[in-house]
């Protein structure tokens, strides 16, 4: 029999001294890993995070719940309740394998705007404790990372595109603007960084290894290890000289308050912060009616998306604080010709299981496989008998012809205030490893309604005075109700705010938890606010930040502390 290591080097085509990754349930039980620094989660943050750490000649233990690909007994680690506002089911919307959820990423990319960083007066919690020059100097290295091409998102830029589609909508700027996004292919971390992770001598990702609780010291002043977990049954521990959560902001949160040994409320709690704030983007869609002029939306919806380039709509800053609305971004999509046909459903969910492409489709719901329904008997039938119907929705997709068009779509993406009484915490309920599982109360306050329809108030009337369209009128209720279907971005942000102050946030302007000398989260749940694009670029820039704070920190001699020896992880012995 071969060992586990030797499998992942002969199904990689790895050389006989390149050990790839190892799989933590063949490690002897009980061993203790070390290396300089811990990162739990190998998702975007985790693995940029990782190669930082490399690159400056440090030992990094990374640890990744699942494994190469999708397991459904990884997945079922992250199931939980939801009861708030309908939210994804949490193990659809945690995805527990190499990549984390850049497996389902989209690939929009656009980075936070001036505003989002700022202390508005009508925006209760409000601020971060920099502005967007701190992240500044990591925005190029963000792009390559995620394979943009393009930094340039001033709108007069796509003069340059030779299309007669490619027009930008006149709006008034002092309401509406247009916001351009650029497109990563998208990057799926765990296939692109595969190698650089795998082939770093500096570097071992241990696959299948559950990170259960935190060890700390016996006032919880420093982190002394990690206990992880294999579903096969056996234990072994980490040790390190820092540790960062980089594992999502629902699974961050439901780590540090399940390290309650030495700290009863939970690591970083003592003020009742972890696990609040919890933020999404709620996605809402409205019908754009025809106007008695006619104009390509192109550029608007997703015809040059194989440029990297699209084009949203936002309205002004000075107009969100003269009217006190949050952030808010908008796309338009077309709906073509056969879109609507009974068969189109059940094709879309036959084209999934054969061409993962698809999955980045904005009609798409379930986008994973695991989650994806079986096509039905009704849906077969529907498929067959209105074939006609659905080839014609397949060329017009294909063909990106706004002249296939039967109507267009605004889908609003806003932001979401921050609300101390959204949160994460633990339930009774308990998973393979007998811990609690997390229950999430998402819950949004008026104002996040308010400000979607306010917004599409003012596209409405802008679209009208140009004669090129209105929306459809919300009924009664969705003024003050959100319409059947909205959902959320798949974007959990918050959870560990980021403050100075240790009464306001779970983590300090270097993203180290409060009263804890050597434990640091990555990752958007330290995000004060949300701001109303992926927060992607965000994050990526902020783990760029903290790779360089750990490092100055663990060079600085009185930041090391002698520990008795151990074996280091490039010496674990495998079978």
């Amino acid at each position: 029999m071969i060992s586990v290591a030797e499998a992942d080097r002969r199904r990689f085509g790895a050389t006989e001294g390149e050990t790839l990754f190892i799989d933590a349930r063949g490690i002897p039980p009980n061993n203790i890993i070390d290396s300089d620094i811990c990162i739990v989660g190998a998702g975007a943050a985790g693995i940029t995070l990782a190669r930082q750490f490399a690159a400056s000649g440090l030992t990094t233990c990374l640890l990744e719940s699942g494994g190469l690909d999708v397991d459904a007994a990884a997945q079922e680690l992250a199931e939980g309740d939801s009861v708030g506002m309908v939210y994804s089911p949490l193990e659809s919307a945690q995805l527990r394998y190499f990549g984390g959820n850049t497996n389902a990423w989209g690939g929009w990319f656009r980075g936070f705007d001036d505003i989002d960083f700022r202390r508005r007066a009508w925006v209760k919690d409000s601020g971060w404790p920099f502005d967007a020059r701190a992240l500044a100097p990591y925005v190029e290295r963000v792009h390559a990372i995620c394979d943009v091409s393009s930094r340039d998102y001033a709108p007069r830029s796509v003069a340059a595109i030779a299309d007669p589609r490619a027009r930008l909508i006149p709006f008034d700027p002092a309401r509406v603007e247009t916001a351009l996004y650029r497109f990563s292919p998208p990057t799926r971390f765990g296939r692109v960084y595969r190698q650089a992770i795998g082939g770093a001598s500096a570097i071992k990702c241990l696959f299948n290894a559950h990170a259960l609780k935190i060890e700390t010291t016996p006032h919880a002043g420093r982190v002394a290890g990690i206990e992880v977990g294999c579903l096969s049954g056996s234990r072994l521990r980490v040790t390190a000289r820092a540790f960062i959560l980089a594992a999502g902001a629902i699974e961050n949160a439901r780590l540090l308050l399940l390290s309650n040994e030495a700290a009863p409320r939970g690591l970083g709690n003592a003020y009742d912060l972890v696990g609040r704030y919890f933020m999404d983007h709620p996605h809402t869609r409205r019908a754009l009616l025809p106007g008695p002029r006619r104009f390509p939306f192109g550029l608007y919806g997703l015809t040059f998306r194989d440029r990297g380039l699209a084009a949203g709509l936002s309205i002004a800053a000075a107009l969100q604080r003269q009217e006190r609305l949050l952030n808010y971004k908008a796309s338009i999509y077309p709906v073509f010709y056969g879109q609507r046909s009974p068969g189109w459903e059940g094709f879309r969910d036959l084209m999934l299981r054969v061409n993962p492409k698809w999955a980045t489709d904005p009609y798409d719901r379930t986008r994973l496989p695991f989650a994806r329904k079986a096509i039905g008997p009704r849906q077969v039938a529907a498929l067959a008998l209105r074939f006609d119907g659905v080839l014609l929705g397949v060329v017009s997709q294909a063909a990106k012809s706004e002249r296939l068009a039967c109507g267009w779509v605004l889908e609003s993406k806003p932001e979401q205030a921050p609300n101390r009484e959204s949160r994460v915490t633990l339930q009774e309920g308990r998973d393979a490893f007998g811990l609690p599982r997390a229950r999430v109360d998402w819950r949004l306050l008026p104002v996040d309604r308010h400000t979607v329809v306010r917004a599409e108030e003012i596209i409405d009337a802008e679209l009208r005075r140009l004669g090129i369209g209105g929306l459809a009128p919300p009924g009664r209720e969705e003024r003050d109700y959100w319409p059947a279907g909205f959902a959320g971005g798949w974007h959990q942000i918050g959870t560990t705010r980021m403050h100075v102050d240790p009464r306001r946030g779970v983590v300090d302007e270097n993203c180290r938890v409060h009263g804890v000398g050597n434990l640091f989260v990555a990752g958007a749940s330290v995000f004060p606010t949300g701001g109303s694009v992926s927060p992607m670029p965000t994050l990526l820039a902020l783990a760029l930040r903290l790779a360089e704070h750990v490092t100055q920190t663990l060079e600085q001699p009185l930041a090391i502390h002698s520990r008795p020896s151990r074996i280091r992880v490039a010496d674990a012995v495998l079978p």
